[in-house]
């Protein structure tokens, strides 16, 4: 049997444990009913207090809410799942979600100026730079904190991925657009426009050595040697054979001693054998350096030309970053730009609404 009347009130009973609560069918089973809860209201859904009797923290995105929950020393709203996702939120209709994909708290968007999942700190922090609008699968903001924060006991702290782009972009106005506290690794070419390293003086300052470059791939080995009876055979390294083409190699000498001078005799996988000039007969000593190509580089093009740009959104004109309140109010217009008639019949409902009254609980 149904009951029907203007609203219902839990009042204080023995058990004082439940205002509300529908019948189960036991652990392990489905209950009776599809919905414990259905709610509909002009100023929300559900409104829900947990802890101390305190009145709704009316906001932006929470005056209107489907679902309200509000709580002072506790959690205001809180999901979990055991084999699934804790919290789902979506905007707009028609999203396909794979039903694989499970985390504590899931978003979904279908607009290229929405973002999944937003988090912010405290103050927003500025917009992205390099033309690129704050819409993300993940979009972390803050004007004095850390805007996003990966860590990770065994694995990857932070990972990017893209099929088509790049993985991670960072850009910085004033500082480091990438910051690494320890060992780097690149498995692929490393591009840049300047290469330096950074050195430590005696004084304990850092200065920066520059590197060389050069249009081909080169490995470089030296050491020093010394003559017997005006002639030497000097041995490659064995590791430094293996990663150059043994084939073709360059020798530069540099005596350490009175001679006639110096000169390769001939030169080998293994070895290259030194000879004074003239038929000299002198013991003298000698620096050497082989500088050998690449072996595992085979295709490889002199000068070759290469593109560093990122398929970015197109940019109209170059212009000063825009103020915070500038650039919420150019996401709104775009927003409102791609709104269906459907989105804007419901924001001008609500709108027309009064303004709903705190709920006292």
């Amino acid at each position: 049997m149904g009951t029907f009347d203007n609203f219902f009130s839990a009042e204080p009973d023995r058990d004082l444990s439940l205002a509300f609560a529908n019948r189960s069918q036991g652990d392990g089973q489905l209950p009776r009913y599809r919905f414990g809860v259905l709610g509909y209201g002009s100023a929300g859904g559900l409104v829900g207090c947990g802890g101390v009797a305190m009145t709704r923290l009316l906001g932006p995105y929470s005056t209107f809410a489907g679902a309200h929950g509000t709580a002072r020393d506790f959690t205001g709203v809180a999901g979990t799942s055991v084999n699934h996702v804790g919290v789902y939120g979506q905007l707009e209709a028609g999203i396909f979600v794979p039903s694989v994909l499970h985390a504590g708290v899931s978003g979904r968007t279908a607009s290229f100026t929405s973002s999944g999942v937003t988090g912010v700190a405290g103050i927003e922090g500025p917009p992205p730079g390099m033309g690129i609008t704050a819409a993300a699968g993940v979009l972390g903001t803050a004007s004095d904190a850390l805007g996003v924060i990966g860590t990770s006991n065994a694995r990857i702290g932070v990972y990017g991925f893209s099929t088509a782009n790049a993985g991670v972009v960072g850009e910085s106005v004033n500082s480091f657009a990438g910051f690494f506290a320890g060992n780097v690794m690149v498995t692929g070419a490393l591009t840049a426009g300047v290469k330096n390293a950074a050195v430590k003086f005696p004084d304990g300052s850092q200065r920066v050595l520059h590197c060389m470059e050069s249009p081909e791939h080169w490995f470089e080995d030296f050491g020093a040697a010394k003559l017997a009876r005006g002639r030497a055979t000097v041995k490659l390294d064995a590791d430094f054979a293996k990663v150059i083409k043994r084939g073709d190699y360059h020798v530069f000498l540099t005596p350490r001693g009175d001679c006639r001078g110096l000169y390769v005799r001939s030169q080998g996988g293994a070895s290259f054998e030194v000879r004074e000039l003239g038929g000299g007969k002198s013991s003298v000593a000698f620096s050497y350096r082989i500088v050998g190509r690449r072996k595992d580089i085979n295709r490889h093009k002199r000068f070759a030309k290469i593109d560093t740009r990122l398929a970015l959104p197109p940019v109209r004109g170059r212009r000063p970053a825009p103020t915070l309140r500038a650039f919420i109010a150019d996401i709104e217009k775009e927003a409102r730009a791609k709104a269906t008639p459907a989105m804007r019949k419901s924001d001008q409902e609500v709108a027309a609404l009064p303004p709903p009254e705190d709920v006292p609980f």
